[in-house]
């Protein structure tokens, strides 16, 4: 189960609400910044010992966040304990907001401190799509969202379970298999054996880029900036997110193609085991966000009721995809050859056909 989250822009809220949601944000935020301090000096929080202009359970959603940024810097998840600003979102949990249809049109109904107020929203194909399942009738569906601005507009932040599930006991001949081979050399190759389409994805790009990222790092680390160096990593991070989530819709628009499509990845448990390489541009990508890469994909893949499963990677790379002998010898970096029938191929190829294939799903 993967979360998503969308965002749903509040359509033409009048000038008294967004007033209105502006000190809400300012009360949350200052909120949250003092219950942090609180907690952090062992004090034991509810909405009854907070003293804010917000409601209860409002209050309660400040207390949640306040604890978590603690409790991530005490186990060093976090480096520091973060001071939230104004903008920061506030929150509703899932019992205090719902979604309404009114004459074919789509609502948010929600409460915060001048009650409960049901505005319409601008109707996205995430409104369309997710919306039905967030009506009052459906608890199970709701979690926290928040309540934001972004430039002029505002918009409600809502998190999304989606999952394309599939039983274990399903007839995997029912559905076109697409077999995705994740690795340094090509960061992903595509492949669907019935037809012989298949789509290279080459790791060179992301490997100069990232050296660059590298050598700007290590330039400012000569010169002790500290602060630049932080910001020239997360410009990489957000650079890398981007990537991933452009490759992922890539993916998911190849096996698009294909009737019932159903795609087919190696469980990445082991992938930087598996995946060893001493050449400096693959070096460069062995840190490559994999995990990351394959939760975009199969959150793509779930918005088209796609299925995406794990392969046992077991040896998926030294079998040969013609007569199914395995074998170390088979595989030289990029070329494939094998020992006792000679079938020749791409080795990333012949792993995303037999990966395609597979049956073993991944436990």
């Amino acid at each position: 189960m993967a979360i998503q989250t969308i965002l749903v822009q509040l359509k033409n809220p009048s000038k008294s609400k967004q007033k209105q949601w502006l000190y809400e944000q300012q009360v949350f935020a200052s909120t949250v910044n003092t219950c942090v301090e609180r907690i952090n000096n062992g004090e034991k929080l509810s909405s009854k010992n907070v003293d804010a202009d917000l409601k209860a359970a409002i209050k309660n959603e400040a207390i949640r966040l306040a604890k978590q940024a603690v409790t991530d810097f005490k186990e060093q998840k976090a480096k520091n304990i973060p001071t939230f600003k104004n903008s920061l979102g506030v929150r509703i949990n899932g019992q205090n907001w719902n979604t309404v249809e009114k004459n074919g049109r789509w609502y948010m109904s929600f409460t915060g401190n001048q009650g409960k107020k049901t505005l319409p929203v601008v109707e996205s194909s995430d409104v369309k799509t997710f919306f039905p399942w967030l009506t009052k009738k459906h608890n199970d569906y709701r979690g926290t969202i928040q309540l934001l601005r972004k430039g002029r507009h505002w918009y409600m932040a809502i998190p999304i379970q989606v999952s394309s599930p599939l039983d274990r006991d399903i007839n995997l001949q029912a559905y076109t298999p697409i077999g995705v081979d994740v690795g340094l050399r090509h960061l992903a190759v595509l492949s669907e054996p019935i037809s012989g389409q298949r789509q290279f994805f080459s790791g060179k790009e992301v490997g100069y880029i990232r050296r660059h990222f590298r050598s700007l790092r290590r330039s400012l680390g000569k010169k002790k900036a500290q602060r630049a160096i932080e910001r020239v990593g997360q410009k990489e991070k957000r650079w890398m997110k981007d990537y991933n989530r452009k490759l992922a819709k890539a993916i998911v628009d190849f096996a698009m193609q294909f009737d019932r499509p159903l795609i087919k990845m190696e469980a990445l448990d082991d992938i930087r085991k598996t995946a060893k390489s001493m050449k400096k541009a693959d070096r460069t990508i062995h840190s490559w966000a994999f995990y990351q890469l394959k939760r975009f994909i199969k959150e793509r893949a779930a918005k088209h009721n796609i299925p995406v499963v794990d392969i046992n990677p077991y040896k998926t790379s030294q079998t040969c995809f013609g007569c199914g002998h395995a074998e170390k010898d088979n595989r030289h970096r990029d070329r494939f050859q094998c020992t006792s029938c000679g079938h020749k191929a791409h080795a990333d190829m012949n792993a995303a056909n037999n990966i395609a294939t597979s049956t073993s799903l991944a436990v």
